[in-house]
């Protein structure tokens, strides 16, 4: 006898790295609504008959509760509303594997990126001069918590460093210009296993703000970065599944230019959660995937 499809009642919590970073975040009005404009798209990751918490669960009972990304209060919103959410990796994990510096432990980023929790460390590589720098906090999303620095810190930006400091490091890279941004997405299962789906092309603006997406299309990318980037996915997903993460995930990558020379990143950031892209890129929609 064929198994039922589930249905799902959602919390699309798409802040959810700012209650990550900071369990008492509150969202301000005027980034609820950005949310809520920038995260229309994110409605594609419910199935036809699954349904969003704030817009009321009918018959709660015979639903399973989702998340965008199970936080505490993502998994309160769903218990609140009487839905029993799926099995889900603890908080702690969730914060560690989408913070930036696992994905610097894993191997990835720019040459001369660094990731530093130190004030001097910073100053020293701001003497050198090299070239302008991008600096990330640690828990960020669409192009949040990203400053640049093209020559010294002025009063304003000092400022910013030393808050994002007390909070968490901070990962400094060259500013580089990207040329091709892409995301292949991929799911752990409990067991560890892991599946990947097809490589993306992502439209993103110049500040990394998310504006669409679609499938590579053939010879899009080299064999060389193709296979780059599939081998690190496969890496990331072990990496997840042995700090005890289980669930949708993403890795970001990309083509660039620095100093006049082309480069590729096949690991820029990890994000351990659902994504604007992973119906896309993903050969299954959640809708089949069941956490059991």
């Amino acid at each position: 006898m064929k198994r039922a499809r589930p249905r799902f009642a959602w919390v699309l919590n798409l802040d959810a790295e700012f209650e990550l970073e900071k369990p008492s975040y509150n969202a301000r009005t005027r980034l609820t609504e950005q949310l809520s404009l920038y995260g229309a798209s994110s409605r594609k990751l419910l199935g036809p008959e699954d349904v969003l918490v704030s817009e009321g669960v009918p018959g709660p009972s015979e639903f399973i509760g989702r998340a965008w990304c199970p936080t505490p209060r993502a998994i309160a919103a769903l218990c609140a509303a009487g839905v029993t959410p799926e099995a889900h990796p603890p908080a702690s994990v969730l914060k560690r594997v989408n913070h930036r510096r696992f994905a610097v432990e894993l191997g990835g980023g720019l040459p001369h990126q660094r990731y530093i929790e130190e004030r001097s460390a910073l100053d020293e590589l701001l003497r050198q001069r090299k070239w302008p720098w991008l600096l990330k906090r640690g828990l960020a999303f669409a192009g949040r918590g990203q400053m640049r620095v093209y020559t010294s810190l002025d009063a304003k930006q000092s400022s910013w460093v030393d808050a994002s400091l007390r909070v968490s490091g901070l990962v400094i890279e060259p500013l580089v210009e990207p040329t091709l941004e892409l995301s292949l997405h991929g799911f752990v299962w409990r067991d560890g296993r892991h599946e990947l789906g097809r490589c993306c092309v992502q439209e993103v603006s110049q500040r990394g703000v998310f504006r669409g997406i679609r499938l590579a299309a053939p010879n899009e990318l080299t064999a060389l970065e193709g296979d780059t980037l599939t081998r690190k996915a496969s890496q990331v997903a072990l990496g997840l599944a042995t700090a005890g993460y289980f669930g949708p995930f993403g890795v970001d990558a990309y083509r660039y230019v620095l100093a006049g020379e082309s480069g590729f990143c096949a690991l820029g950031e990890i994000n351990a959660r659902y994504s604007m892209g992973f119906v896309t890129g993903f050969p299954r929609h959640p809708s089949e995937l069941l956490l059991d």
